[in-house]
């Protein structure tokens, strides 16, 4: 077997609405979800075995059964590794509300699939095996470029988003991170959103309901809406953050607005809405680089 790459691509929820809670605890939303191009680097190679992490956003993770991407793998092989090693080269931010833990999951169950020779569709019993490494990972199983996502999360319906032309997102992520977990419990139900049909043109902002317990989470997202208004950016938060982002169809505006909140310490990334999902990619043996 040859290596096998593929990219696991950060997401943004260009909306995010939660619409009930279940008896089990779980909250039900409906969002709308996005790739970008933003995106760690997954390889897996046969001849070793194991889990390696490196890149700008690999600290803190951990090396064993935990970490999210060796469970996606494990799922896809259907066994534990045998004569296989995982390489992630990580470059989305941990917890700031962009999914690279979940995408990362989603893209070694692919690599799974593709390894043992199954079929990368994921089925209905699969989605749920998926949903409980993570909420998100069922959209990335998907191979979608923006779906609605629905329930806990388990149900993705693709769609084609009305702005059709790649935009440009400058991510503006602070310093702490926030856990999902505590974004939910914080929720009240009194948020719970009560709003129509969320709008699928990506550039028309829509609510997110997890803003209002992200905030109180992290007052200091206050500061950096502030920052990002003044840099001339329409700020929004993805998922339960605390990540913050602008969405433009406008490159040098795009990139003005990075380079004022640089300017200002922000930390930033800028990337483009991605029309297309990641494809695997089969290596020979002298191209085992991420």
């Amino acid at each position: 077997m040859n290596p096998l790459r593929l990219e696991a691509p950060a997401k943004l929820n260009l909306s995010l609405r939660v619409t009930g809670r279940r008896p089990d605890g779980y909250h039900e939303i409906e969002s709308l979800l996005v790739l970008l191009d933003l995106a760690d680097r997954l390889l897996l190679m046969p001849g070793c075995s194991g889990l390696r992490l490196d890149g700008p956003a690999a600290g803190g993770l951990p090396i064993d059964a935990d970490n999210l991407a060796w469970r996606g793998l494990v799922a896809g092989l259907d066994s534990q590794p045998d004569l296989a090693c995982l390489s992630v080269e990580k470059q989305i931010p941990v917890a700031a509300g962009l999914g690279g833990g979940s995408s990362d999951a989603a893209a070694a169950w692919r690599l799974g699939r593709r390894w043992r020779g199954a079929a990368e569709g994921p089925s209905a019993d699969e989605v749920r095996e998926l949903s409980a490494i993570g909420a998100d990972v069922p959209f990335f199983a998907a191979r979608q470029a923006a779906a609605v996502v629905t329930g806990i999360g388990e149900q993705v319906e693709p769609i084609q988003l009305a702005a059709s032309d790649r935009l440009h997102a400058v991510l503006a992520t602070p310093p702490r991170p926030l856990s999902t977990a505590a974004v939910f419990a914080e929720l009240k139900p009194a948020e719970w959103s009560t709003e129509p049909a969320l709008p699928l043109d990506p550039l028309v902002e829509a609510p997110n309901d997890l803003l209002g317990p992200a905030r109180r989470l992290r007052p200091e997202l206050d500061d950096l809406f502030r920052l990002v208004l003044a840099a001339g950016g329409v700020p929004r938060l993805t998922g339960s953050g605390p990540t913050l982002f602008v969405l433009t169809d406008d490159g040098d505006r795009a990139a003005a607005v990075a380079a004022r909140l640089r300017r200002a310490g922000v930390r930033v990334a800028e990337t483009r809405l991605r029309t297309e999902p990641a494809s695997i990619e089969a290596l020979s043996e002298d191209e085992e680089t991420p």
